[in-house]
């Protein structure tokens, strides 16, 4: 978490191999498994990676159903287990019934819902997320944050998730990394103290919630205000 512009998603993209090192200004190492994966001059590139962006991204051409097989075919996954990985990832999204709906037919909560799926299909180690939920209303968001908890603790892969929300990052995280603004460095890093699993709607309402938001708010909320000097923080 951290303000607009202060180099959120550029880290994302440049965990993804996305962008070189001159354009993420990485100046160190960027290591997935161990393995340094900034794109460098006969060096590797991150792989075992998905990514879920803030728009959908789903071929308007494809089904709910054909979108979720997109992965596997490129793969070149054996038909039977295309068709049973993406038969058991509907039902675990709750999207029975809606396999043949095209994504203009179906709703931006249900939209993002494929798109997850999307990418749980190829099975990878780590899924990048860039405020997926960001252009949803306040409970499709609450809706689809208690699901990618529970797809979490059924699937066990390590998310890096990216959100302007507080609230967000403390209900899905177990650990909230804060940025400072432009040039953006990393201020602090927050354990969430909350035992999965958890359920987002009930927390929120939690004092234990409040109390711990406003503790985390208080670290931050300068480098959202924009009060403090350039140069000023401790590194």
């Amino acid at each position: 978490i951290g303000p607009s512009g202060c180099g959120k998603s550029t880290v994302l993209n440049a965990v993804a191999s996305l962008i070189p090192p001159d354009q993420a200004e990485v100046t160190g190492s960027i290591l997935v498994g161990g393995e340094d994966v900034v794109p460098r001059a006969g060096g590797k590139t991150a792989s075992g990676l998905g990514y879920v962006f803030q728009r959908d991204s789903l071929m308007p051409w494809r089904t709910v159903k054909g979108n979720i097989l997109a992965g596997l075919e490129i793969r070149k996954r054996p038909r039977d287990e295309r068709e049973e990985t993406a038969r058991d990832l509907i039902m675990m999204a709750g999207l029975s019934g809606f396999e043949d709906y095209y994504p203009y037919q179906i709703s931006g909560g249900m939209r993002q819902r494929t798109s997850l799926i999307r990418t749980l299909a190829y099975d990878p180690d780590i899924i990048l997320m860039d405020e997926p939920f960001g252009a949803l209303d306040a409970q499709t968001r609450m809706t689809l944050q208690t699901e990618l908890i529970r797809i979490w603790s059924e699937r066990k892969k390590t998310i890096l998730f990216v959100t302007h929300d507080l609230g967000e990052a403390i209900s899905l995280g177990q650990r909230v990394i804060g940025f400072s603004r432009q040039p953006g460095q990393i201020i602090r890093d927050f354990k969430v103290p909350f035992e999965h699993p958890r359920d987002p709607f009930k927390l929120f309402g939690s004092a234990e919630f409040a109390e711990y938001q406003a503790e985390v708010w208080r670290e931050i909320s300068d480098e959202f205000r924009g009060d403090v000097a350039p140069g000023a923080r401790e590194s």
